[in-house]
C-alpha cells in the first residue's frame, strides 16, 4: 500500500524567510525586519535547512518534507500565539527580552488555547521571520512543495564571509564540534558538510582557511546559479550586507514594499544600536584580503577574486 502523507494548510500567511550563506549578515538583516510593523519575533529554523538538502540527496522523499515542513510551520506559529517554547535567554539574539513589543509574548502566556488560536492566526496578518543557511541552493525544492512565503536572500562580499567564517571556527568545527547542529556527513572517520559531497578526500586535507574558502565558493556559486534560474520570482528580495549598512534607508524601504509593511520608532532605536548607517572600512577589508591570501591556495585566491568582482557587478546582476 501506497504511504500518503499529510498534507494540512499553511496557517500562517506571512511566512518570511531571511536566507544566506553563513556569515552573510543575516543578524542584521532579521533586526532589521523585526523592527518593522506587524513582526513577530525571528526565529532560527534548523530542521527546515537540514530536511531540505536530505530531499536533495535523494534520503528524503518531497512529499514527506512537505507535510513536515508546512506541520512544523503550523506548530510553531500556534505555540507562539500562545507563548509556548519561546527563547527568554536574555543574551542570545533570538530572545524575546529584546523584542521591540516583548511584552505581548508575556501577555499570550496566559492567552486560552484551542481552535480560537487557530482562527486568530487564520486572520493575522503578523509576519512571522525565519533566518537559515543556504535555502536559495534548494530554492527549487521548495516551489515544488507549493505553499505561500516570501524570502529576502541576503549576500556580502565573499572575503568579509570567508574571513568571518574563519574567525567562527568554521573550518575545523564541522569535524568534531558536538554544537555544530547543521547537516553533517560521514566521511571514513570524520564528519564533513552536507555540500562537499564528491570532494570530502580533498576538503580533509585543507587547512582551516582553505575549507572555508572552500565552502564559501562552493555555496555562493550554488546560491548564485539557483536564484538566476528563478530572478523573476516575485517571493524573492535580493539585498546585501554592504547595502544595508551603507545605504540603510534605501534598502529598508525596499523591504518595507517587498513585504507590504514599514517602519516603527524601534526601527530608528535598531539603527542607532547598530550605528547604520555607516562606512565600511575598506583598510580592514585589504588587511582580510592579505590575511587570506596567505593561508590559501594561488587557485583558490584567484577563484575568491573572480567570485568578488562578480559580486561587485550589481550583486551577481542579481539586484533589482
Amino acid at each position: 500500500m501506497k504511504v500518503n502523507f499529510s498534507n494540512y494548510k499553511l496557517l500562517i500567511n506571512n511566512l518570511i524567510f531571511l536566507d544566506g550563506i553563513g556569515r552573510s549578515g543575516k543578524r542584521l538583516l532579521s533586526r532589521v525586519c523585526t523592527s518593522l510593523e506587524n513582526f513577530e519575533q525571528y526565529e532560527f529554523i534548523e530542521f527546515f535547512e537540514n530536511i531540505l538538502p536530505g530531499v536533495a540527496l535523494k534520503k528524503v522523499s518531497l512529499d514527506f518534507a512537505k507535510s513536515i515542513i508546512i506541520t512544523t510551520f503550523n506548530e510553531l506559529a500556534y505555540n507562539k500565539f500562545i507563548g509556548r517554547k519561546l527563547n527568554f535567554r536574555p543574551s542570545d539574539v533570538t530572545t524575546v527580552k529584546n523584542f521591540k513589543n516583548k511584552n505581548i509574548y508575556e501577555k499570550r502566556l496566559i492567552m486560552p488555547e484551542g481552535d480560537i488560536v487557530i482562527k486568530k492566526l487564520k486572520k493575522s496578518k503578523n509576519f512571522f521571520p525565519y533566518m537559515l543557511h543556504d535555502l536559495m541552493v534548494n530554492f527549487h525544492l521548495i516551489e515544488k512543495m507549493n505553499f505561500n512565503f516570501k524570502i529576502i536572500e541576503i549576500y556580502r562580499n565573499p572575503f568579509d564571509s570567508v574571513f568571518s567564517s574563519y574567525n567562527r571556527g568554521w573550518g575545523t568545527r564541522f569535524l568534531d564540534d558536538p554544537r555544530n547542529f547543521s547537516l553533517s556527513l560521514k566521511y571514513k572517520n570524520s564528519l564533513v558538510p552536507w555540500y562537499i559531497f564528491g570532494n570530502e578526500k580533498k576538503w580533509l586535507k585543507m587547512n582551516p582557511v582553505e575549507r572555508c574558502t572552500f565552502n564559501v565558493l562552493e555555496m555562493t556559486n550554488r546560491q548564485v546559479k539557483n536564484h538566476k534560474r528563478f530572478q523573476n520570482n516575485k517571493k524573492i528580495l535580493t539585498t546585501s550586507y554592504e547595502n544595508i549598512v551603507e545605504n540603510t534607508n534605501k534598502e529598508i524601504s525596499r523591504i518595507c514594499f517587498f513585504l507590504k509593511t514599514k517602519k516603527t520608532k524601534y526601527t530608528e532605536i535598531m539603527l542607532a544600536e547598530e550605528k547604520c548607517p555607516k562606512s565600511i572600512d575598506r583598510d580592514k577589508l585589504e588587511e582580510k584580503k592579505k590575511f587570506i591570501k596567505s593561508n590559501i591556495t594561488r587557485t583558490q585566491y584567484k577563484k575568491l577574486e573572480d567570485l568578488t568582482k562578480k559580486y561587485e557587478k550589481n550583486i551577481y546582476n542579481l539586484y533589482i
